[in-house]
C-alpha cells in the first residue's frame, strides 16, 4: 500500500511540474512559426493539468488525515541527481503533506485564472507578432518554478525553485523590455531580491555545516532534538539522527543552539527581498511595469508568497529562537502599517494595491512572529483570491481606458463597466475585511493572535486594519463613485469573456473561501461561525512546532470575540469614512492636504525611500564605479604601458637587423662561428 501510495505521489508530483514547463516549451517553441495567436492553449492546458494533478494530491493527503495513525507527511524519491558522501543532499525528493497540497492547490488554480484571463488581455495589448507567445512561456516557466519551490524535499531544491522564480520575475516585470521604466523596474526586482537571497544562500551553506544535511527531515529533526528538554538538547536522540556517535553529537548539539537564531534570521533576509518586507520592499510597487495579468500573478500567489511559505515550512527552525520570531513578528507589524499609510495617497489602481499587497504580506509574517502559522497560511490562502481579483480588476479598468490607470483621469466608470464594478467591489470588501467575507476570517484570527503574544503590535494590526479599509475604498469611489469622466479618445467598453470567467471566479473565491477556516457552532460569531476549522486541522501537524512554542509562550490566541466585533467595526467605519471624503464631501481630502501639507507630502513621496536609497547607495556605488573604471583605465593601465615599454624599445631596436637578406643572415652566422672558435682556441 505505501510503495502504491510512493508511486502515485511521484507520478503527480512529476506531472504537476513537467505540465506547466510543457506548455511553456511549446508557447515559447511553436508560437511564432506556428501557433501565433493560439499561444495560449499549450500553457492552459499544462496549468489545468497541474491544476487536477494537485487536487488529486489534496485529496490523498487529505484522506490520510482522516485515517488514525496514518502518514500525513510523504518524502518521495525521484531520482539521484549527483553522488558526493551520503548524497542525501543531492537526491531530487517531493514532500507532500497538508502545507505541499494548500500551496498547490492555490498556486496552480490562481495561475490558471490568470493565464486564462490573459487570452484577452494581451491580445488586445500586444499584437500576436510581439510577444504574444513569449509572454505565455514565461507564465508557464513561472507556474512550473513556483510549484518545483513548493515540492522540493530539501534546501538545495528550495533554493533552485526560489532562484527560478527570482528569474521568472525579471522576465515578466521587463516584458515591455523596449520601455525604460520596465527595464528599469526589473533590474531593480532582480537585484533587490539578490540582497535577500544571498543571507539566504548563507543559511542554506550554514546549514549544512552545522549538521551536515540538507534534507528537510534530518533538518528539522536535528533542531528539534538539539533543542529538545527545553533548550538542554537530547545528544542520544541527536546521535541516532545523525548516525554518530555521542561525542560527536554533543559538539553538533552545541552548534545548533549557538547557531539556530543566526540560521533563522539569514533565512529570514531571504524572506524580507522574494515577500517584499521592510527594508527590502520597494521592488514591489516598481514591479507594476510588468502587464497586470503578471501583477496578480506575482502578488496573489506565487513570488511574493515563498517567503511566508519558507518561513511556515522551517517553523521547528523559527519556533526554536525566541529572538528569531521576535524580529518576524516586528518587521510583519511595522511593514503592515508602513505600506498601509502610503496608500493611502496613491493615485495609480496598481500602486496602491501593490502597497496593500506589502502591508497584507506584513500581516502574514505578523501572524508566523505570533504563533499563529496556520492563520498565517490561511491568510496567504484568502488573500490570493481577492488580490489576484482586484489587480485583474484593474487590469479590466486599464484595458477600458487605454492603458489610463491614474485615478485622477477617470470616474464613475460603474456604469461603462459593471460586471468589472461588480466583481472589484467584492474583491475590496475581502480586502478590507468586511465581515464574512474572505478577508475578514483570516485577518481577525492574526489579530487575536498578536493580542494575545505581542499586543503593541495587535494595535498596530488593528489601526493597519482601518487604513486599510479606508484606502481601498478612496480607490473605488473615485474609480468607479460619482460624474462619468473618461480620457479624451478613448472607447471605454467591458471586458471580453475570457477577462470576465476569471474575474467571476476569483469573485466566488473573495466571498466564500474563507469558510474553509471556520467551524458551524453555536454560540460563535452571530451564533453561527467559530474561527478555526478544518483548514487549521488540516494544517496542524506541520504547524505543530509553532503551536507547541506559542503553549510554551503562554497560550495561542486572545481577544474574545469582543475582538472580532472591533474589527469588523473598525473596517466598516474605514469604508464609511472613505464614503465620507470621497462621495459625501469631496473636499475634505483638499483640506487635508492644506492642513498637513508636510504629511501629505511625505506620504505621497513614499517616505522618500526610494530618493534615499539613489543618493546614499546607488549613486555612491556608480560614483566609486567610475572611480574604480578612471584607476584602470589611467594608473593600472600606465603601469603596465611603462613595464612593456622596454621589451617594445629592444624588439624595435632588434627589429633594423632582420632586413629580409639572406646574404646578411649567412654574414652574421659565419661571424659568430668565427668569433666563437677564436675564443676557444685563445681562451
Amino acid at each position: 500500500m505505501e510503495s502504491e501510495t510512493l508511486d502515485s505521489l511521484r507520478i503527480l508530483g512529476i506531472l504537476i511540474l513537467l505540465l506547466p514547463l510543457t506548455g511553456a516549451v511549446l508557447a515559447g517553441g511553436l508560437g511564432r512559426p506556428l501557433l501565433r495567436g493560439r499561444s495560449h492553449f499549450p500553457v492552459i492546458a499544462g496549468v489545468l493539468g497541474a491544476v487536477i494533478c494537485s487536487v488529486i494530491v489534496f485529496a490523498k493527503i487529505f484522506g490520510f488525515s482522516h485515517h488514525e495513525g496514518a502518514s500525513v507527511s510523504w518524502m518521495v524519491p525521484v531520482y539521484d541527481w549527483l553522488a558526493a558522501g551520503d548524497g542525501t543532499w543531492f537526491k531530487v525528493r517531493f514532500l507532500f503533506d497538508p502545507l505541499t497540497c494548500v500551496m498547490l492547490v492555490t498556486v496552480t488554480f490562481i495561475s490558471l485564472l490568470v493565464v486564462v484571463y490573459s487570452r484577452d488581455y494581451m491580445r488586445e495589448h500586444d499584437h500576436p507578432e510581439r510577444g504574444y507567445e513569449r509572454f505565455f512561456a514565461f507564465l508557464g516557466l513561472f507556474v512550473f518554478s513556483m510549484c518545483a519551490l513548493v515540492l522540493g524535499g530539501n534546501f538545495v531544491l528550495l533554493y533552485l525553485g526560489w532562484e527560478a522564480v527570482g528569474l521568472c520575475s525579471y522576465l515578466l516585470i521587463g516584458f515591455y523590455y523596449h520601455k525604460p521604466s520596465a527595464a528599469a523596474a526589473a533590474k531593480k526586482a532582480f537585484l533587490v531580491n539578490r540582497i535577500g537571497d544571498f543571507g539566504f544562500g548563507l543559511a542554506i551553506l550554514l546549514i549544512y555545516l552545522t549538521i551536515g544535511h540538507l534534507d528537510y527531515t534530518t533538518v528539522f529533526e536535528a533542531v528539534k532534538a538539539a533543542m529538545a528538554d527545553h533548550g538542554h538538547g537530547d545528544p542520544e536522540a541527536l546521535g541516532q539522527i545523525l548516525g554518530i556517535n555521542a561525542s560527536a553529537a554533543g559538539a553538533v548539539m552545541e552548534n545548533i543552539q549557538n547557531r539556530v537564531t543566526i540560521i533563522a534570521l539569514l533565512l529570514f533576509c531571504g524572506a524580507v527581498g522574494k515577500s517584499a518586507q521592510l527594508p527590502l520592499y520597494m521592488w514591489l510597487p516598481d514591479a507594476m511595469e510588468g502587464p497586470s495579468p503578471v501583477s496578480a500573478l506575482i502578488h496573489a500567489a506565487t513570488m511574493v508568497t515563498a517567503g511566508v511559505y519558507m518561513v511556515a515550512r522551517c517553523g521547528v527552525i523559527f519556533a526554536a529562537s525566541p529572538v528569531a520570531m521576535t524580529v518576524v513578528a516586528v518587521v510583519g507589524g511595522v511593514t503592515a502599517l508602513f505600506a498601509a499609510t502610503i496608500a493611502l495617497t496613491q493615485h495609480d489602481m496598481k500602486r496602491i494595491l501593490a502597497y496593500s499587497t506589502i502591508s497584507q504580506l506584513g500581516y502574514m509574517f505578523l501572524g508566523l512572529g505570533c504563533f499563529a502559522a496556520a492563520s498565517a497560511v490561511f491568510h496567504l490562502f484568502t488573500h490570493a483570491f481577492f488580490k489576484a481579483l482586484l489587480f485583474l480588476g484593474a487590469g479590466s479598468v486599464m484595458h477600458a481606458m487605454g492603458g489610463v490607470i491614474d485615478l485622477r483621469q477617470f470616474g464613475g466608470l460603474r456604469r461603462v463597466l459593471p460586471w468589472t464594478y461588480r466583481t472589484f467591489v467584492v474583491g475590496s470588501l475581502a480586502l478590507a475585511g468586511f465581515p464574512l467575507l474572505a478577508g475578514f476570517w483570516s485577518k481577525d484570527e492574526i489579530i487575536h493572535a498578536a493580542f494575545t503574544h505581542r499586543p503593541i503590535l495587535g494595535a498596530l494590526a488593528l489601526l493597519t486594519a482601518v487604513l486599510t479599509a479606508f484606502y481601498t475604498f478612496r480607490m473605488v469611489f473615485r474609480a468607479f463613485a460619482g460624474e462619468e469622466r473618461i480620457p479624451e479618445g478613448v472607447h471605454a467598453h467591458e471586458s471580453g469573456g475570457w477577462m470576465l470567467f476569471s474575474l467571476g471566479v476569483l469573485s466566488i473565491g473573495a466571498i466564500f473561501a474563507g469558510y474553509f477556516g471556520v467551524t458551524v457552532h453555536a454560540g460563535g460569531f452571530l451564533g453561527i461561525f467559530e474561527p478555526h476549522g478544518a483548514f487549521h486541522h488540516f494544517l496542524e501537524p506541520v504547524m505543530r512546532p509553532f503551536a507547541e512554542a506559542a503553549h510554551g509562550g503562554g497560550g495561542d490566541h486572545g481577544g474574545g470575540h469582543w475582538l472580532m466585533y472591533l474589527s469588523a467595526a473598525l473596517a466598516i467605519g474605514g469604508i464609511l469614512a472613505a464614503y465620507v471624503f470621497y462621495v459625501t464631501r469631496p473636499w475634505l481630502p483638499g483640506l487635508f492636504r492644506t492642513a498637513y501639507p508636510d504629511v501629505h507630502r511625505w506620504l505621497f513621496n513614499k517616505y522618500y525611500v526610494d530618493e534615499g536609497c539613489d543618493s546614499s547607495i546607488v549613486q555612491p556605488l556608480r560614483r566609486s564605479g567610475r572611480w574604480c573604471f578612471g584607476l584602470d583605465e589611467y594608473l593600472i593601465d600606465g603601469i603596465l604601458w611603462v613595464i612593456t615599454a622596454v621589451p617594445r624599445v629592444l624588439g624595435f631596436a632588434l627589429r633594423t637587423l632582420q632586413h629580409g637578406a639572406l646574404q646578411g643572415y649567412g654574414l652574421s652566422m659565419a661571424t659568430g662561428l668565427a668569433i666563437m672558435v677564436l675564443l676557444v682556441l685563445f681562451w
